[in-house]
């Protein structure tokens, strides 16, 4: 939290999201029941209460824009806001019916999927919001930081460069949300000039397609006893994004996944998150059409800033033209009366002339 109150997230290596990192974060999973207290949250985080946590869904999202910025802070959708007793008395249908129409809820949480594994690798998928999730979910794919890009690809390359079948299975988890939500499959190498639309934040480019085998909440203290030991044998839910898990720990924690008798999963809350899908996707149409509306607008005050400026030019041409040529009369108009003045004196210079010259003539004979 920043000193004014206001919510700061953090990538891996304790950058900034605002600078462009993705999923992944620096804080712990923490206990969503204390956050149901008004208490503490992963890593020693003070937290609003769920009740105030999800005021704005309370609300009906009267503004997109609160809506929107709603989700970039979001550990968990409307059924964190759910009594004991309503979860309770929710059945399996009922929980099932909203996710119909987007996911088949008969494709997860199978009785006979496989826990038992001679090889395999494990990593922790940490992200900064459920949407991320109900996207991953609805659209199989994921996308890491660059860095955690990397190191999921390298494993996918290692994992199929053996003889004999070694999966990757990613545990997901949402930060501050005090729990696991499912688990799923890398099940292809990462395509790192791939990018699209549905991310909260589109500056992500890479992704990698999964298959996700167990859709269900698992509260964190089920494997909160789990210690890692190639982390400093922190617990396994005090974990980064991409942290690895040995195959020991791995193990253990898909039977817990499996076996775990969940009240509640992600499913329930799809049709909350189709309709914020929706509105980031107008929200983002809006956007660039403003863009592109705005970027014409500045074309058309452009050219008629040229045609203007053409205009004065052309006025002002036209003006040195005829000041030009009203100069040229004006000399033509001078030369004329001089010439006319010079041609009518020319005559009274010989008449005057000639009278001189007689005289001279007289004088000349006079004197001989």
């Amino acid at each position: 939290m920043h000193s004014n109150g206001i919510p700061q997230f953090f990538g891996q290596g304790n950058v900034s999201l605002n600078s462009g990192m993705h999923q992944g974060s620096m804080y712990n999973s923490g206990s969503y029941a204390a956050l149901e207290q008004g208490g503490k949250c992963g890593g020693g985080r003070p937290c609003c209460s769920a009740s105030s946590r999800f005021d704005t869904f309370n609300k009906g999202f009267k503004h997109e824009k609160d809506s929107l910025d709603f989700l970039y802070e979001q550990s968990r959708g409307p059924r964190a806001t759910k009594t004991k007793k309503e979860v309770e008395s929710s059945s399996v249908e009922d929980k099932n019916k909203k996710a119909l129409l987007i996911v088949d809820p008969e494709k997860y949480n199978h009785p006979d999927f496989v826990t038992e594994y001679k090889d395999a690798k494990f990593f922790v998928i940490k992200s900064y919001t459920e949407d991320h999730i109900h996207k991953s979910i609805k659209y199989n794919v994921w996308a890491s930081t660059a860095t955690g890009n990397r190191k999921l690809n390298a494993a996918y390359r290692e994992a199929k460069d053996k003889e004999e079948y070694c999966p990757i299975f990613l545990f997901f988890s949402v930060n501050g949300s005090g729990q696991f939500c499912g688990v799923a499959e890398m099940i292809g190498p990462v395509d790192f000039d791939m990018s699209v639309d549905y991310w909260q934040n589109d500056r992500w480019s890479g992704q990698f397609p999964v298959k996700w085998h167990i859709v269900k909440d698992v509260p964190n203290n089920l494997v909160r006893h789990i210690i890692l030991g190639n982390n400093e044998d922190k617990r396994v839910t005090n974990s980064r994004d991409t942290q690895e898990v040995k195959l020991e720990q791995g193990v253990q924690m898909l039977a817990i996944f499996k076996n775990h008798d969940a009240k509640t999963t992600i499913l329930e809350d799809f049709d909350f998150y189709e309709q914020q899908e929706k509105a980031m996707l107008d929200n983002r149409q809006q956007l660039k059409v403003q863009y592109a509306h705005a970027k014409t607008q500045k074309l058309v005050e452009a050219s008629e800033a040229v045609g203007i400026m053409t205009q004065i030019s052309d006025t002002f041409a036209q003006a040195v033209h005829l000041e030009e040529t009203k100069d040229k009369e004006i000399s033509l108009k001078i030369e004329d009366t001089t010439s006319a003045e010079k041609a009518s004196a020319a005559p009274v210079k010989t008449e005057e002339a000639t009278p001189k010259t007689a005289e001279s003539g007289n004088l000349l004979k006079g004197s001989g």
